[in-house]
Parts: structure tokens; C-alpha cells; sequence
């Protein structure tokens, strides 16, 4: 490993140097003599942003967001991604995200760049993220461990917002009712001038989460009457220009929920979870002429309570688990550009984290350091970056995290090629450490690397077509996987499996105008195959929960005030034990209404069928999901 860093390390200066040399701008004169003026919007923006154009991201902003107020971030993806979204239920049941056959706990979420995934169990709840909280929402795959440390062998998902200072006053409101006697509203405004913008955005909902499925087991139709929920919360964002070359950035969020969980298919069962969370962000950015500093800094506050009874009449509760998880969180970034085209950032992130768990015993504690430095050169046609971090923490040490990438426009605006390799790694979670019992004190973490290639292009443009692909093709080994694992009467963590997952992702979008109307198609496809050998033996299975082939194809209609979406989601079959399936399945969900202008605004009214065909599928095995379903929705924004 150390001969390949070396390597690596090695490679990366030698192309500095010929990059440098080849440079015509530094022939007749020093580094210090040449005077130059760099973009704001390059030297200001995130690590995460600057090292990113040689991997595969999906980004989405504006109007695609605000047609899913009221909803989740994961109801949202569903429709607009090929991404394994696995949900024990609907409405206000946990929903995790899988990218490229790894596990939840391998997709980093990000909010202004923090990591925000759950310290004791490593994964995120998708259900508790409102899909219009953000000015963008980016899709990462196969995020870099340089950049983004634990936790990106799937990919990362970062909440972003774009606020800048400048006269601003718009707003939008919302309300809609499903036929699971769900209703749920929005409301978000902005206000700004040239010295401070501020924007919030507030929700609340409500469901009983009733519906009628097959249940295979007592072979006999059942209605969900124990799955209702409730979920309430805002978030601000503010940012305040000190001078015309810095900012003081500020936001925060803070979140409700309340959900009986529903009963399994073949039983009944008397449970219910409360989530909390309240989030602060604080961020100081700065530039010159040639460099930009950001210093950020965050607190996470979650609470969690989970009951069981033994039946509906009892009153006390069998089962009883509190948990109360904080976590303080700085970063300090410092980018300097050498030359117009070559920058070099160097930036240092410290962690403090609590875990007060009634399974631990005692209030366990994690103190973290990591460092990074990057190099990228983007001139002309060619974009190259190198990266590498560094983490320290109470339990362990990460080794170097080197990565390298590489992009090529070989037509530019219309045709690139890109390549990544990056070393990754997963440390162990509170739960996987702590847990009492089957937690384990002596777990390493998780490593492995991830190489990747792809392509963007234009196949067809004119003035009113356009058709467009985007193909990446991966490979990523992960080793020592913690596994939770019988051991007597219970469960044991463990560093037990190896997994190699293999795949490609594909895009194929058409866009046309004409006169009064536009159609938008867009047909996504993942393959995927992850094999996991056990580490006492050479035998190899498919990885539980990981289709080998999802496909999502939308379709958009627009005629004047009148639109209409169709979208077709299709999942293979996979495992959810070492010998048993879930079945394939697809879905068809339609959208249709008006946007009519009114006053300064626009009022709209649309009326969605969910699983059209009503099909019957388990997304997590025993947990149903509804079959055909109804919404209506009313909005306005001015």
C-alpha cells in the first residue's frame, strides 16, 4: 500500500511540473511577477465543488425542487434518479439510499458541507428531509475519500444553498392531501438587499398512513391502520456581506418527527420511534486577488426514542432505547492559485462527539483531526486534480487517502472524457463499537479504493433539440466490511466481509421545443454486481438489498399553462438473505395540473396517481407498500 501512495505521490508532481514547464504563461517572467485576476465564484467555492469535475454528479436546483414541496428528499430521488432507495413503508418510515451496491452507511450526506449522517448507526434517514429545503441537492457518485473522508464508498449527497446578498423578495406557499389521509403544507420566503439575505423555509405534516395490501402470509387482504405519523420543522439560511470580499454565513435547522411503526406482513406489533434534531451552521469567507479562506462551523443535537409493547392494552413498555448523539464539527480551508489555472488548497477538519446511548452503559465520546491538501491544474481542454487526506481519531487512524482525476473535453461543451481513482475507508460507528451486546471495541475500519471512467456528450443540437448521454463505468473493493453477526444468543459486530462491486451508470436525455410546447425525456439505468466473500472462506454471494439492474425513465409534457409527467420506475430482483429474493418490480406514476398566472404570481393546481398499475412490492422484505394512490397539491409562489 505505502509503495502505491509513493507512487501515486510521485506521479501527481511529475505531471505539476511538466503542467508548469508546458505553461507558456510562465516562459518570459516568475510567479511573482505575473499579475491576474481570478473568478469570485472559483475561489469561493467548496473543496467539494472545486475537486468534482472528473466524477460523475447528478445536480438538482430551482423549479426541480419546488415541485416537490411537501415531500421528501427521498420521495423526490425516486422519481428523478436510478438510485436503490429502501423504505420500510411509506409516508413517515425510514428510507436509506444505496448508491452503486454498497450499503446506507456508505453514502455521506452533507449539509454546507458537514457531514450529517447518524453517529451510532452511520446511515441517514432520507423521510426527514424536505425535498425544497435547499437551493440544490448534488448526487455524488463515488465521492472521493480525500475529499470527504468516512463513509463515500457508495457516493455522497450534499444540501447546499446558494444565497448571495442582493434585492431579493419572493415566497411560496403549498398544501395537499394524499388518499392515505395524509395532508401535509409548505411555506418558504426569501427577502434580501446588498448587505444581507435571509431566507426560511417551514413544514408540517400530518397522516394517518392507511391503506389496504395482501397479506401473502395469513393470505388475506389487510388494512395498515398503525403507521400514522407526523412530522413538523424549518430551516433558515442567512448570509451577511461584511466587505466586498467577505461574508458571514448562518443557518439552521430544526426537525419533528413522530411515527407508529406499521406492522409486518404476517404480524402485529405495538411500536413507535420520536426523532429530533436541531442543527447550527456558522461559516467566515474571505478572497483576494489570488486566494479565498473559509472557515466553517457546525453543532448537531439528535434525539431518538424507540418503545415497544407486548400488545395494544399493555401499559408498559418491553422495550425501551434512548439515544441523544452530539456532534461539534470545524473545518478551515485555504486555496491559493499559483497560476489562473493551477490552485493548490490545504485545510484541516476537527470533530467532538458525544453518544449518550441506554445500550452503552455509559456516555461514550470521539475526538477526530484530518487534514487535506489538494493540487488542480484546469486549462483549455485538460483538467487534472490530486488530493490526499489524513484522519486521526480516538480509535484509530485512517493511512493516507490519496485520489487522482483526470478530465478531457475533447469537443468542448459537447463531448468529455473523465477518470477517478480514489482510496476510501469507513471507521466503525458507535453502535458497531458500543452497542451491549454484541458491540465491539477492537474493530478496524473498513478500506478499499474505487476506480472509475466515464464519458458526457451531445449526440444532437439544434436550436430546439437536443440529445444528450452520460455513461461511467466503476469498479470498487471494500475490505474488512463490519458485519453484525450471530454469536450465541445474539448479534456480534464484526469485520467479516469483502465486497467488489462492479457496474455502470447510463443517462440518455431528449429535450424539444416547439412553438407553444416542450418535451423533456430522461431514461436512467444502473447495473450493478456486488459480490461478498466471507473473509474465513472464498465463497461468494450476492450482496442482500442490491439490484442488479433499476431503471427510471421520466417523461414531461408542457403546453402553455398545462404539463404533464409520466414517470416509470423498474427494480430487479435481489436478495434479502444469502438464499432468498424479493421480487422485480415497476411502478408508473402520473402527474398532471396548470400553472396559472395570478397577480405577481403563480398558482398552481396538480393531481398525481401514484402506482398507477397497483402493483404489489416489498421494498424491505414484510414491509408493504401501497398499492395505487392519489394526491392533489395547490401552490403558489410569487
Amino acid at each position: 500500500m505505502r509503495i502505491n501512495v509513493f507512487l501515486f505521490l510521485e506521479l501527481s508532481w511529475l505531471i505539476l511540473i511538466f503542467s508548469i514547464i508546458g505553461g507558456g504563461d510562465v516562459v518570459a517572467q516568475s510567479i511573482t511577477d505575473s499579475v491576474f485576476q481570478v473568478p469570485d465564484v472559483v475561489i469561493r467555492a467548496p473543496r467539494s465543488e472545486h475537486f468534482r469535475n472528473d466524477i460523475k454528479t447528478d445536480v438538482f436546483s430551482g423549479d426541480e425542487l419546488s415541485e416537490y414541496a411537501g415531500e421528501s428528499l427521498s420521495r423526490f430521488l425516486t422519481s428523478n434518479t436510478a438510485l436503490n432507495i429502501k423504505t420500510y413503508g411509506t409516508g413517515g418510515s425510514l428510507a436509506s439510499i444505496s448508491l452503486r451496491g454498497t450499503s446506507s452507511s456508505h453514502v455521506q450526506v452533507n449539509w454546507h458541507g458537514v457531514p450529517i449522517n447518524s453517529t451510532t448507526v452511520g446511515s441517514f434517514d432520507f423521510s426527514i428531509v424536505p425535498a425544497d429545503g435547499f437551493d440544490k441537492v448534488s448526487v455524488v457518485y463515488g465521492a472521493s475519500g480525500a475529499l470527504y473522508g468516512s463513509g463515500t464508498f457508495g457516493g455522497a449527497i450534499n444540501l447546499d444553498s446558494n444565497l448571495k446578498p442582493g434585492k431579493a423578495l419572493n415566497g411560496s406557499a403549498h398544501v395537499s392531501y394524499q388518499s392515505l389521509k395524509t395532508i401535509n403544507g409548505s411555506a418558504s420566503f426569501l427577502i434580501g438587499n446588498d448587505k444581507l439575505v435571509w431566507r426560511v423555509n417551514a413544514w408540517g405534516a400530518n397522516s394517518d398512513n392507511e391503506f389496504t395490501y395482501y397479506d401473502y402470509i395469513k393470505q388475506c387482504r389487510r388494512k395498515q391502520t398503525d403507521g400514522d405519523w407526523h412530522d413538523a420543522g424549518i430551516i433558515q439560511d442567512a448570509v451577511l456581506k461584511l466587505t466586498p470580499s467577505s461574508t458571514l454565513e448562518a443557518g439552521l435547522w430544526y426537525q419533528f418527527k413522530a411515527n407508529n411503526i406499521p406492522s409486518r406482513i404476517g404480524s402485529t406489533s405495538y411500536e413507535s420511534q420520536k426523532d429530533s434534531t436541531f442543527k447550527l451552521y456558522l461559516a467566515y469567507k474571505t478572497l483576494g486577488n489570488r486566494w479565498g479562506l473559509q472557515v466553517k462551523a457546525a453543532m448537531f443535537n439528535d434525539e431518538q426514542g424507540y418503545w415497544q409493547k407486548a400488545s395494544g392494552q399493555s401499559g408498559i413498555n418491553s422495550i425501551e432505547s434512548d439515544i441523544s448523539a452530539r456532534q461539534w464539527y470545524s473545518d478551515a480551508n485555504f486555496r491559493y492559485f499559483i497560476l489562473p489555472y493551477l490552485s493548490v488548497d490545504a485545510g484541516v477538519i476537527g470533530t467532538y462527539i458525544t453518544a449518550d446511548v441506554s445500550a452503552y452503559g455509559t456516555l461514550k465520546e470521539e475526538k477526530g483531526l484530518a487534514a487535506f491538501a489538494g493540487l488542480k491544474y484546469d486549462k483549455r481542454r485538460l483538467s487534472w486534480q490530486t488530493a490526499v487526506r489524513k484522519e486521526w481519531n480516538s480509535n484509530f487512524s485512517s493511512g493516507i487517502l490519496p485520489s487522482f482525476g483526470i478530465a478531457w473535453k475533447i469537443v468542448p461543451d459537447n463531448w468529455i472524457l473523465r477518470a477517478n481513482v480514489s482510496q476510501k475507508f469507513r471507521k466503525p460507528t458507535f453502535n458497531d463499537l458500543y452497542w451491549v451486546p454484541g458491540g465491539t471495541s477492537g474493530l478496524k475500519p473498513e478500506m478499499g479504493y474505487s476506480v472509475e471512467t466515464g464519458s458526457s456528450a451531445t449526440v444532437w443540437k439544434n436550436q430546439k433539440t437536443k440529445i444528450s448521454t452520460d455513461l461511467s463505468i466503476y469498479w470498487s473493493q471494500i475490505k474488512d466490511m463490519i458485519v453484525w453477526r450471530p454469536a450465541g444468543t445474539y448479534w456480534e459486530a464484526k469485520n467479516y466481509q469483502r465486497v467488489h462491486s462492479a457496474g455502470i451508470d447510463a443517462k440518455l436525455m431528449f429535450d424539444t421545443e416547439q412553438q407553444r410546447w416542450k418535451y423533456h425525456s430522461s431514461l436512467m439505468i444502473t447495473l450493478n454486481r456486488s459480490m461478498v466473500k466471507v473473509n474465513t472462506d472464498d465463497q461468494e454471494t450476492l450482496m442482500i438489498y442490491s439490484p442488479r439492474v433499476i431503471t427510471a425513465w421520466e417523461n414531461q409534457f408542457t403546453m402553455g399553462i398545462i404539463d404533464l409527467t409520466v414517470w416509470h420506475h423498474f427494480s430487479a430482483d435481489r436478495f434479502y438473505d444469502d438464499n432468498a429474493l424479493l421480487d422485480p418490480y415497476q411502478t408508473i406514476d402520473l402527474r398532471t395540473g396548470v400553472r396559472i398566472p395570478v397577480g405577481k404570481g403563480t398558482l398552481g393546481i396538480h393531481i398525481s396517481c401514484h402506482n398507477l398499475t397497483d402493483t404489489e412490492y416489498e421494498l424491505i422484505r414484510l414491509y408493504p407498500m401501497p398499492g395505487r394512490y392519489w394526491s392533489v397539491k395547490m401552490n403558489y409562489a410569487f
